[in-house]
């Protein structure tokens, strides 16, 4: 693993902070700081990377879980600088991290049978025509809750199904379930993954960075060979909740914010709108790939012309001028490093429900195709709506209630949905060639 020596004299500190720098985000590179108590699990701060420390921003970070003894606090949660956390080799850290997991994959009895419980309850469910419902809420950025089903349209289940990721990496699922290819693109309807060990932060953030499907992962850290039965399997597959009755967490969904308008769930008098828009920032070259494909999608699922609504804005004029920076106030800072001149306006059909196979094929196609590009995407919940409150990274919803003489005020959806995973390799290589340059 490559690391790098540390060239500058930084004043002492503690190891422990309570606060450190969101690396991504919509106000912009290095521009969002987040309080350790407001990371609510490893899973979250996942997402969330990377963190870095906010008086030296090119040392990584990571965020450490509080502790409890006897059910009272024994240490806080909070951020702790790493040795030699000035820069990694990600794609290499990424690989090595893998080939670590599926040698401990290997070695592991433990795993083997959880993976095959597992495997043997999705068939059970497959044959009797039984879906696998998932729900979780996001209180960070919507006040309504995440709905799916794991094995709507699915077709088969696999183990061990490789995936490449955009950065160049691959890596093997444990259990994929997959449906029947949409225009010889196969379709992977959702992941399982079991936990045992816990890895390096960025391995799972990467790896939810890059996919376009849900992933449930099942933790089976300190569990014996004997609390592994077909009754834990159907349990922890069925309770995608974050934590039990008593304190360990079964499973957990991940699902990348791309994904978070297919599956929210707003009631239809908070919003009805049958549409919703995806506002896409890429240079031209890419725009024109997604268009293309974004047309064969809807052709493939046989969409009526018009219901896969594609838009270029260009400025070519003042108002066109207005139109795309308008687009590019709600996706939020650095939209201009993508393409000052041009972006794509996607609008498509919402999913009607859990069980709209079409719709949710169209959107999960839609988000993996998004997410192999070098793209920013962000998110427009009904083509009339105005972007009122520019400083707000979730979308507002204000309802007037004559009862109260007051509006009632709903969080929707966040503005932003997607940062490149490139750019985010690029950041930490960057970081890192800095202080090796510095070295020499």
């Amino acid at each position: 693993m490559r690391t790098f020596a540390h060239v500058r004299n930084h004043p002492v500190r503690s190891r422990l902070m309570d606060k450190a720098t969101v690396v991504f985000s919509r106000k912009g590179l290095l521009r969002e700081s987040i309080e350790a108590r407001h990371v609510r699990s490893r899973e979250h701060a996942r997402k969330l990377w990377p963190f870095v420390d906010p008086q030296a921003k090119d040392e990584l970070v990571t965020w450490v879980s509080p502790t409890f003894e006897a059910g009272r606090l024994k240490r806080r949660s909070h951020f702790r600088r790493l040795p030699d956390s000035t820069g990694i080799d990600l794609k290499r850290r990424f690989d090595d991290e893998e080939t670590q997991r599926q040698r401990q994959v290997s070695e592991s009895a433990e795993h083997a049978l959880a993976k095959q419980l597992i495997v043997a309850e999705l068939a059970r469910r497959l044959d009797a025509g039984r879906g696998l419902p998932w729900s979780f809420k996001d209180d960070s950025v919507s006040d309504f809750p995440l709905v799916g089903n794991l094995l709507l349209g699915a077709a088969t289940v696999a183990t061990e199904h490789p995936l490449r990721t955009p950065f160049g990496s691959s890596y093997r699922l444990d259990i994929a379930v997959l449906g029947a290819p949409i225009s010889k693109l196969p379709m992977l309807v959702g992941g399982i993954e079991v936990e045992r060990w816990h890895h390096f932060d960025g391995r799972k953030a990467l790896i939810g960075r890059s996919m376009g499907f849900p992933l449930i992962t099942v933790d089976i850290t300190d569990m014996e060979l004997s609390d592994l039965t077909e009754e834990w399997a159907a349990r922890a597959l069925s309770e995608t909740t974050r934590d039990d009755p008593l304190g360990r967490r079964l499973s957990y969904v991940y699902l990348h914010d791309l994904l978070y308008p297919q599956y929210v769930l707003i009631p239809k008098d908070v919003e009805d709108d049958p549409k919703h828009q995806y506002l896409v920032f890429a240079d031209d070259g890419t725009i024109d790939r997604l268009v293309s494909w974004f047309n064969r999608l809807g052709a493939a699922l046989e969409y009526p012309p018009g219901q896969v609504a594609l838009q270029k804005l260009n400025a070519k004029s003042p108002s066109a001028r207005a139109a795309l920076e308008t687009a590019g106030g709600i996706v939020g800072a650095g939209w201009e490093a993508f393409n000052n001149q041009r972006c794509l306006r996607v609008s498509v059909p919402r999913p009607t429900g859990r069980h709209d196979e079409r719709a949710h094929k169209l959107h999960a196609t839609l988000a993996r195709l998004l997410l192999t590009q070098d793209c920013l995407v962000g998110y427009q919940y009904a083509p009339s709506v105005s972007n009122n409150d520019k400083e707000e990274d979730v979308w507002l919803r204000y309802r007037w209630r004559r009862e109260h003489g007051m509006h009632e005020i709903f969080r929707l959806l966040p503005k932003r949905l997607a940062e490149p995973i490139g750019r985010l390799v690029s950041f930490l290589n960057t970081i890192g060639s800095k202080v090796s340059d510095a070295a020499e």
